[in-house]
């Protein structure tokens, strides 16, 4: 990640994580004193330069300790935060603690995740494709926490992997609009390991094997949704799904008598 002078640090959450000091200075592991104050940074980070009331942090990362040792350990864990980063990076607002200056992966993900959406919605199909496909190559794993099985870490960690696959689902249809069709398959492929029962998303990856001349496949892989759903959720698919397959059974047969 790079970042302007004014940038406190760099922050990154996904895939790991990492933080550089606006002197291009790394973080090392054995700087940081307890786990507390490492998750501390991530909350903080995940805010967007929003302040966080002090009782919600407290309540994520102390919750079983009594308010006043909840409030002591958040003042030794923000002061722990700011001789490790930076003094600056760190200040008190009257809504609560707030991270300013910071450049976050996470954050510069959703926003990309939301100019590919917009692009969708505006008619620009080769553009929402475009961004769609860096804003996954910044996707370099899904975010954790040292309490990486907390209520909170859980929560961001499933908003992040559904905000990446609704990009990559509506990135896969745009780039059939446009006949990217290696685009598609490979969007809506992954857009189908992150929701497997995604309906819109195994329609747009039947699709995209169709336009490639990949009819066995695309027929596979409606098979193997329908078992799912059987198996799932005791249901068939939906009139719309089952009508593409019978396009691509005829299709296929015409071809074949053809």
């Amino acid at each position: 990640m790079s970042g302007a002078s004014n940038e406190v640090a760099q922050i990154r959450l996904l895939g790991g994580f990492e933080v550089v000091r606006a002197d291009g200075s790394r973080v090392e592991a054995t700087e940081w004193s307890t786990r507390k104050t490492k998750d501390l940074l991530r909350l903080l980070a995940l805010s967007a330069g929003r302040p966080v009331r002090s009782t919600h942090l407290i309540e994520k990362l102390w919750g079983t300790a009594t308010p006043e040792r909840g409030r002591g350990s958040l003042r030794t864990a923000a002061s722990q935060i700011r001789r490790t980063v930076g003094a600056g990076c760190l200040v008190r607002h009257p809504e609560g603690l707030m991270l300013v200056g910071a450049r976050v992966d996470v954050i510069d993900f959703l926003a990309q995740v939301r100019d590919a959406h917009q692009a969708s919605r505006e008619d620009r199909p080769d553009e929402a494709v475009t961004i769609a496909a860096w804003a996954d190559s910044s996707y370099t794993g899904d975010f954790h926490a040292s309490d990486d099985e907390s209520p909170w870490a859980r929560g961001e960690r499933h908003r992040l992997q559904a905000a990446r696959q609704g990009m990559l689902a509506e990135g896969a249809r745009c780039a059939l609009l446009v006949d990217r069709h290696r685009d598609a398959l490979e969007f809506a492929t992954l857009a189908v390991g992150l929701d497997p029962l995604s309906e819109g998303a195994h329609r747009t990856l039947m699709r995209a094997h169709v336009e490639l001349g990949e009819i066995a496949s695309a027929l596979r892989v409606f098979e193997g949704y329908r078992a799912l759903l059987a198996e799932e959720l005791g249901a068939d698919p939906s009139a719309q799904t089952q009508e593409l397959h019978l396009r691509i059974l005829r299709g296929s047969a015409d071809h074949l008598t053809g």
